[in-house]
């Protein structure tokens, strides 16, 4: 699945990622989070064990609980897609990452208190998207 409205054309912003991750529907923040990291992964972070929850979000039959940090890991998925691919989005969010002590973005966004752990994973993606090539 490609970003929305041609934003996979250039690198995004944090503030420009932000801006589209809180502008979308919620049906459309979870479609484009399932076209950029698949449902298995988008169900990990909402922590529900089915990715049938994750298709009745997509379709807007319900409304996911946390939706807000659904919203902001397509935020995070967004600005690390427009410098590198989908699947690279996808391995970042899986792996064990220096910047936040080894830990794994996936289950902090699942585990932990969005506001204790948004400030940690924007800086570790930013770092991400802008390393050298």
């Amino acid at each position: 699945m490609q970003l929305p409205q041609g934003l996979d054309a250039r690198i995004l912003t944090a503030g420009e990622a932000h801006n589209e991750a809180m502008s979308l529907p919620t049906s459309t923040v979870v479609e484009t989070l399932v076209g950029l990291l698949g449902a298995t992964t988008v169900a990990e972070i909402a922590g529900v064990k089915e990715t049938r929850a994750v298709q009745q979000w997509a379709s807007g039959e319900r409304e996911p609980q946390r939706s807000h940090v659904l919203r902001f890991a397509l935020q995070l998925a967004m600005m690390i897609s427009t410098v590198t691919s989908r699947h690279m989005a996808g391995a970042w969010f899986h792996g064990a990452n220096p910047h936040l002590d080894d830990q794994v973005p996936i289950v902090l966004l699942r585990e932990q208190p969005l506001e204790s752990i948004q400030v940690r994973l924007m800086a570790a993606v930013r770092s991400f998207a802008s390393r050298d090539e």
